[in-house]
């Protein structure tokens, strides 16, 4: 009886050791299967970042930010200077002096910008209203015009283009026209349009307002001198105004 409780007693023993064994072969098995079914370099995914977590140099430059570009206009503001005619019209000149043609007028209550002022004091440059983008000058010596602002903050014009020749001026009360270069010359009532200026050379001047157009002068144009056309086609003589 003895032999049979120490049998019993041991047989237990060796089952479980057994089934011991038998566990660990399995569990070590199915460690190297797994191991084995994931390939060399796989990356095991990790946990994103949360939003406290500060991104990486790369990830930042690709990100654009609000305040990266700085847009800055710089902007350049003239001096704002205008001219008036108050009394009268005002006759716009070619240059800053009597002696070039009057091209235009700036209408009484006509209020220009000046764009420049002449070394010849008195004289500024505006634009000619009725011509856009062309320019023309006018004079400041009398109290026909009122000037708001500094002239001195305005460009100043040193150099100026003189005419070498001279006017022929209409002093009659028709029109005339002058060849060659049919240039008009409007009646003496026509202050502006009356007076012309014309490069030295031979002349021939018409009454437009006489049938068949009769001659009334042949001249011989020279450099500052001016001519006045007394005669028109009735051959009636006529003054010339002082102004």
């Amino acid at each position: 009886m003895v032999w049979i409780r120490t049998t019993m007693s041991l047989k237990p023993s060796k089952i479980y050791f057994g089934l011991l064994i038998v566990v660990l072969t399995i569990a070590s098995t199915a460690c190297g299967a797994s191991q084995a079914s994931m390939p060399l370099g796989t990356k095991i995914p990790m946990e994103k970042p949360t939003s406290n977590t500060m991104p990486t140099a790369e990830s930042a430059s690709l990100a654009p930010s609000a305040t990266s570009t700085i847009q800055v206009t710089l902007s350049a503001t003239a001096p704002v200077v205008t001219v008036t005619a108050v009394t009268g019209d005002l006759s716009i000149r070619t240059g800053p002096d009597i002696s070039f043609d009057a091209i235009d007028k700036l209408k009484k209550g006509e209020t220009v910008p000046v764009l420049a002022r002449s070394i010849m004091d008195g004289w500024i440059q505006i634009g000619i209203p009725s011509r856009t983008g062309e320019t023309g000058w006018i004079s400041i010596k009398t109290n026909h015009s009122i000037v708001n602002g500094n002239l001195l903050d305005l460009p100043r014009i040193d150099l100026v283009e003189w005419n070498v020749g001279s006017y022929l001026r209409n002093c009659t009360p028709h029109q005339l026209i002058v060849k060659p270069g049919d240039k008009i010359l409007q009646p003496v009532s026509d202050t502006t349009g009356n007076r012309a200026w014309f490069p030295p050379g031979s002349y021939s001047v018409y009454d437009l307002d006489m049938a068949g157009q009769p001659m009334v002068a042949s001249l011989r144009v020279l450099a500052h001198s001016d001519f006045n056309i007394l005669k028109d086609g009735d051959r009636y003589q006529w003054d010339c105004p002082l102004n």
